[in-house]
């Protein structure tokens, strides 16, 4: 189905000393956040929202997120014992040498997103209702970079919509090609996470539209971290690229995935007054009036 498109993974090269290329990644990734921030901005308006600071506040995220996305991913690593592949301090942040993790990114992203607005003293839950819709259809575009670099595939499989793999883009234990030969396809796990990520974007956008002025902010922040972390852990089935925990086959990242869906059942209950309060005030002892002495 998809083996008759091949993209050279560089767009262009700018001719800075040997040359300096642009990665097609890079420019999806790029096109998926700016249609996000459309979105986003447009959204933050309707909420009547200050739609100066959320720009103000979105260098600062997508910097940090970048930052603990490779962070994640090179701590992750060397929990697998791969570790030994960042020799410089350079090999650490290097992103474009590849390997980030998103859900690392994005929890990281998030924190640095509620020190701002804390600091700026604006509602937090509005901005976190506008960004989880704009992360899912950031992302499923982005997932498109991976296709080009032939990257972010499942185990091999017999169905008809798997897809092959060069020798040199294989995962070291799919590299014997007397037992996964040229012909094998392989899952298209950037394409299945795609399709739940724009899915989730169309179902979010449209319950946003019809209960804006009816749920209160952070409900859909909470649907958005149902949506991503269910179907983020479901794929990690399909990601042999994924450092697991031990011999099990359960991968670091399907713990973190299962963390935001709990985290978003915790929000909308605690949100519409369904949970108890955890982390909340704690209830005031009534105060006993002292008896009057006689005069």
């Amino acid at each position: 189905m998809l083996d008759g498109i091949q993209i050279d993974p560089v767009a262009f090269t700018i001719p800075i000393g040997d040359g300096f290329p642009i990665y097609w990644y890079g420019i999806l990734v790029t096109v998926g956040i700016a249609i996000g921030v459309w979105w986003g901005a447009r959204e933050i308006a309707k909420r009547n929202q200050n739609v100066d600071e959320f720009f103000n506040g979105l260098i600062l995220v997508i910097f940090s997120g970048y930052l603990f996305a490779r962070l994640t991913y090179v701590t992750l690593e060397a929990f697998a014992g791969r570790g030994d592949q960042f020799e410089t301090f350079l090999d650490l942040i290097n992103i474009r040498s590849g390997g980030i993790n998103i859900l690392g990114g994005f929890i990281g992203a998030a924190f640095v997103g509620w020190l701002f607005i804390r600091w700026r003293g604006l509602n937090f839950w509005h901005y976190a209702d506008v960004a989880g819709p704009a992360v899912l259809i950031a992302q499923a575009i982005g997932r498109w970079g991976n296709f080009i670099n032939q990257e972010l595939y499942g185990p091999p499989t017999t169905r008809p919509w798997g897809i092959l793999i060069d020798a040199q883009h294989r995962l070291p234990q799919y590299s014997d090609l007397t037992q996964y030969p040229l012909e094998t396809r392989f899952h298209p796990t950037f394409l299945y996470e795609s399709i739940w990520l724009l899915l989730g974007f169309i179902v979010l956008v449209a319950l946003n539209s019809r209960n804006r002025d009816k749920w209160r902010p952070g409900t859909l922040f909470g649907l958005f971290l149902i949506w991503w972390g269910a179907g983020r852990a479901v794929l990690e089935f399909f990601r042999p690229d994924q450092p697991t925990i031990g011999d099990s086959p359960i991968t670091y990242s399907f713990l973190l995935a299962v963390a935001l869906v709990l985290a978003g059942a915790w929000i909308i209950m605690r949100r519409n007054n369904r949970a108890p309060e955890v982390f909340g005030r704690r209830r005031r002892r009534p105060v006993k009036p002292k008896p009057r002495r006689s005069q």
